[in-house]
């Protein structure tokens, strides 16, 4: 009986957890290299994304930007990471109206991000 109370404690206090954990590591500049799009196919953007310092919890949007391969084009946005840390929100500040995409975040560490999206799923690798 303790064994099943002692892991579903550890198993509460990893979850609460992971959000601050990528809110942690996840500022920065990440290089989006590559998307497995949903027919199979491999696309290579190249991206540039800079995710700012967000806080735990998941309510609040953090700053976000995105900047093409060759920067000539950038959009400013915002993103958050829901409380459990399984799913992460893109809001694109500057369309009108504001539009927002959520994603579920597949794995994370320090140096990596795959996140799967509506198209397809996204690599992105901290530079």
């Amino acid at each position: 009986m303790r064994f099943f109370f002692y892991l579903s404690f550890l198993l509460l206090l990893t979850a609460c957890s992971k959000n601050k954990r990528i809110i942690k590591h996840i500022e920065g500049r990440w290089k989006l290299t590559q998307i497995l799009l949903n027919d199979g196919q491999y696309s290579y953007p190249n991206e540039i994304h800079v995710f700012e310092q967000g806080e735990a919890g998941g309510k609040t949007f953090a700053t976000w930007t995105k900047y093409s391969s060759d920067f000539s084009d950038t959009i400013v946005g915002s993103y958050k990471i829901d409380k459990k840390g399984t799913h992460i929100t893109f809001r694109d500040d500057e369309s009108s109206p504001v539009t927002e995409e959520e994603a579920t975040i597949d794995d994370f560490d320090k140096d990596m991000l795959i996140v799967r999206r509506i198209d397809g799923v996204f690599y992105f690798y901290k530079e």
